[in-house]
């Protein structure tokens, strides 16, 4: 329960924050927008994959923002004592850093509104297709928690937000031809949790588990670690280490 307590409060601060709010909104309608108007030319509006690209577009965008959060904690003071609670410091962080990606699923139906009204096609939902963007969420949240885990080592965490968003997005395969980036897929969807799940929503490969399974628990295992060393930085130390 106080796990909930504290997402809760952390979900309502978050979204205290208009940056944060209208970022999501307007990233996911900019990337629909623009892939309408190629659309529109080619008269390719019955391509489903539109809303599935802006969809999942904007969820890394609102994950993406998990830098600004640990600033705007930090340029608060709070971050230690967040850091440094009886609450345990993982868990502390966790409910910091979700609301992030869970805001962001937000923006699937607002793709998918945008669809609609614009008369792109949107295909049917299925129960497997909420799972894939369930099982995309996981890997944004956990691979959101391990960047904010590594900036939190930084005062300049903000300055690298815009750095973390479209490289990962590109090696996980998000835009561009399935066949063309097939080859890179293959290696990075054991690296990024991110790729299997893009591959099955947007290019309708079946899904790789054992990849999938594999490259999450790397990004968990990388997590813990660097947990623990901010944990001696702060409980041990007393302080933040600087980059």
């Amino acid at each position: 329960m106080r796990f909930i307590r504290l997402f809760l409060f952390h979900l309502h601060d978050y979204l205290s924050d208009q940056y944060f709010v209208w970022l999501t909104i307007t990233s996911t309608i900019g990337i629909f927008l623009l892939q309408y108007t190629i659309a529109y030319a080619n008269k390719d509006l019955s391509n489903t994959m539109l809303w599935r690209q802006s969809g999942s577009f904007g969820m890394w965008t609102s994950c993406t923002t998990v830098a600004g959060c640990i600033s705007f904690e930090r340029y608060k003071g709070t971050l230690p004592y967040l850091m440094n609670s009886q609450y345990d410091e993982r868990a502390s962080l966790i409910t910091l850093l979700l609301p992030a990606s869970s805001y962001g699923l937000f923006s699937f139906p607002i793709a998918f509104i945008l669809a609609k009204v614009l008369g792109v096609s949107t295909g049917t939902l299925t129960i497997n297709m909420l799972l894939i963007i369930f099982l995309m969420w996981v890997a944004c949240s956990v691979m959101g928690i391990l960047i904010a885990a590594f900036l939190t080592l930084s005062p300049n965490a903000i300055t690298y937000e815009a750095l973390i968003g479209t490289p990962i997005l590109l090696l996980a395969g998000l835009f561009g031809s399935s066949t063309l980036l097939a080859p890179l897929t293959r290696v990075s969807q054991w690296f990024i949790p991110l790729t299997a799940p893009i591959a099955t929503l947007i290019h309708r490969v079946p899904f790789n588990w054992p990849a999938y399974s594999c490259s999450l628990f790397l990004w968990i295992w990388l997590t813990a670690i660097l947990v623990k060393k901010i944990n001696y930085l702060v409980r041990k130390k007393g302080a933040l280490k600087i980059i």
